[in-house]
């Protein structure tokens, strides 16, 4: 595949892996599904048909240094945001970004947190996509759903172009209650959005200029600014400017000129607490520890000790996480509702240091 670039997106928060992931240490940057931190292991998957050079993560300015730090790519690899504001300007800006540093590039854009254990899976299935996107198209790429999972957005599909592997697009859908998460899964005419994206960096930026016309105007404004003394004041000067949205809603859920293809390969977004169940092993009683933990009549648990030992007696489908200085317990079924016990949390100004 010639001419492919990687690009990370490594600026989400982690919220729902609170409260080990925090502000200035998000889950891209914990060893959760492995010894390695879930970026460095998205760098080894893509190093298995990009060279190092050739990948790029695009971060906050305030994970810069920690991301440097973990010397798994080169310090101007790393594309720094102010702040976020969202997909589109964090791939727009990698966009012009690529495109000053090879105007015949295709971006494939990852998500930092993903689990992808079939990695020669993987490439078969991104070179079929490369196919695709030679020939102009944005390409996304879909999950399989095995379960209704109501934390996804899922995608209808429609006509199929290539066997039952690629397929034009008839619907973005957002994420949905059980009941039609439920219908989904029996319908088989959906697939989860894996948030993967493959396409050449001039289509990227001119659907933008087609979709938000403003995002890009202002882009072109910064990109004379690039590799210059002024190129801090121009992007944060972008970022002030623009408006937050994600690509999915600003451009993709209006190109015409896209298309889905099913991935071949094993997934996990590993969205919160309640993944870990799918990423690693449990005990004869359900039970997922990870540090120090000791258990007595307790079933289907997630337990996981940063510090210092957990010991449960008697309790059953619990997220049990202890780091130095925050313990935190939910029913498994609640976890979804983390955000708002964060937000709460938020207001208060003695609790904000354990965000």
């Amino acid at each position: 595949m010639d001419n492919i670039f990687g690009v990370i997106l490594a600026g989400g928060k982690g919220e729902r892996f609170w409260p080990m992931s925090r502000t200035e240490k998000p889950k891209q940057l914990l060893p959760i599904i492995s010894k390695k931190t879930m970026l460095e292991e998205t760098v080894l998957r893509l190093e298995h048909f990009i060279k190092n050079n050739d990948i790029y993560v695009i971060a906050t300015e305030q994970i810069k240094k920690p991301i440097i730090d973990l010397n798994c790519l080169k310090r101007n690899n790393v594309f720094a945001e102010p702040f976020g504001r969202n997909t589109a300007l964090a791939i727009g800006y990698a966009a012009k970004k690529m495109n000053h540093i090879n105007p015949n590039s295709i971006m494939l854009v990852c998500p930092a947190d993903h689990d992808i254990k079939t990695v020669s899976q993987f490439k078969k299935t991104i070179e079929l996509g490369y196919k695709y996107a030679l020939q102009g198209n944005l390409v996304t790429f879909g999950i399989t759903p095995v379960r209704p999972d109501i934390g996804y957005g899922y995608i209808e599909i429609g006509e199929a172009l290539q066997d039952e592997k690629v397929y034009k697009i008839n619907a973005f859908k957002e994420k949905p209650n059980l009941k039609v998460a439920t219908s989904y899964l029996k319908g088989k005419k959906t697939l989860w959005n894996s948030g993967i994206f493959l396409w050449k960096t001039e289509e990227i930026l001119k659907s933008i200029e087609k979709h938000i016309p403003d995002m890009y105007n202002n882009l072109v404004e910064f990109e004379d600014h690039i590799d210059t003394d002024n190129e801090s004041n121009a992007l944060l000067a972008l970022y002030k400017k623009c408006k937050s949205t994600s690509i999915d809603f600003g451009v993709l859920e209006q190109a015409d000129n896209i298309v889905i293809v099913r991935a071949q390969f094993e997934w996990d977004d590993v969205g919160n607490w309640n993944a870990l169940e799918r990423t690693m092993n449990a005990d004869d009683k359900g039970n997922i520890c990870s540090g120090e933990v000791e258990i007595l009549n307790s079933n289907n648990n997630v337990i996981y000790s940063e510090k210092g030992l957990i010991a449960i007696l008697g309790v059953n489908d619990l997220v049990i996480v202890k780091t130095e200085d925050v313990t935190y317990v939910c029913s498994k079924r609640d976890t979804a509702s983390i955000k708002s016990l964060i937000e709460k949390i938020g207001k208060n100004d003695k609790l904000k240091k354990y965000l």
